[in-house]
């Protein structure tokens, strides 16, 4: 689950501007439009026992214009990490014709939910699938959640994104992207600066920004362009998503990956 911040709901979505934007936050990057939210439900942890089913509920993806299309559909995974700490998680789950394709991501998606609840400490962690983007040759998942220690004031707030080459199955990485990492990090870092500045002046977003590829590894990408996730803020202002429209980075990506992220 999400839980409510002091100035509004976090929403997971893919859906127009990005992922993870507070409703009472409008746009994204410069002049987007408002980020809409999905409701996705996790199951209630069990301790000592972890449960694992297709929620029937969920909805399912598929790429268009594809005769064997790709779906994404939602499990629902709850348990206990270890002493002092439980989980529950929704984790997305991906179909289609390619079994290789299919072998590869699910083990990556997996190994990202592996990672988090390794560093889960006496604290109960829970992990929400946002909405997939399935392109023509492309998957984008997103997650979000919070690790909420016993007695603490407020949660650790989570933002993740998962790309996919529907190709080979391999996750792209943002050092993937650019023909030169440098140059595309400096773009970047000239339009979420810019954004974060106009929805928090003067606030204290530190060195989030600055062009390194740590503080850029979580992205989603869509049609319209790029979505970085800025995940580490201050609880104050709660994880961001910033689009980068591709017709401001399209001269540094790479040629042969330029579809691929676009479709």
């Amino acid at each position: 689950m999400i839980r409510p911040l002091r100035r509004g709901v976090w929403a997971i979505t893919l859906l127009g501007c990005g992922l993870l934007a507070p409703l009472t936050t409008a746009g994204c990057a410069s002049g987007g439009g408002t980020a809409r939210s999905q409701t996705a439900a996790a199951a209630p942890a069990t301790a000592g026992q972890a449960t694992s089913a297709v929620d029937a509920a969920s909805a399912t993806t598929a790429a268009a214009g594809s005769a064997a299309a790709y779906r994404v559909t939602i499990r629902q995974d709850s348990g206990r990490i270890r002493a002092g700490a439980d989980y529950t998680a929704t984790i997305p789950v991906l179909s289609g014709p390619d079994p290789v394709v299919v072998r590869r991501v699910n083990t990556a998606i997996d190994e990202y939910v592996r990672q988090e609840k390794g560093l889960t400490e006496n604290e109960t962690l829970h992990l929400t699938a946002g909405a997939a983007h399935i392109g023509a040759r492309v998957v984008a998942l997103s997650f979000g959640g919070d690790r909420y220690p016993p007695g603490a004031a407020h949660p650790a707030e989570l933002a993740a994104g998962l790309v996919f080459d529907l190709r080979t199955g391999d996750r792209v990485h943002i050092e993937d992207v650019f023909t030169s990492t440098g140059a595309g990090l400096r773009r970047l870092e000239s339009i979420v600066r810019a954004e974060l500045d106009r929805r928090f002046p003067g606030g204290p977003t530190g060195g989030v920004t600055d062009p390194l590829p740590a503080n850029y590894q979580q992205f989603v990408v869509n049609p319209r362009g790029l979505v970085v996730i800025v995940a580490d803020l201050p609880y104050v202002l709660g994880p961001q998503s910033v689009l980068a429209p591709w017709n401001r980075l399209g001269d540094l990506v790479r040629p042969d990956l330029a579809a691929v992220l676009r479709s």
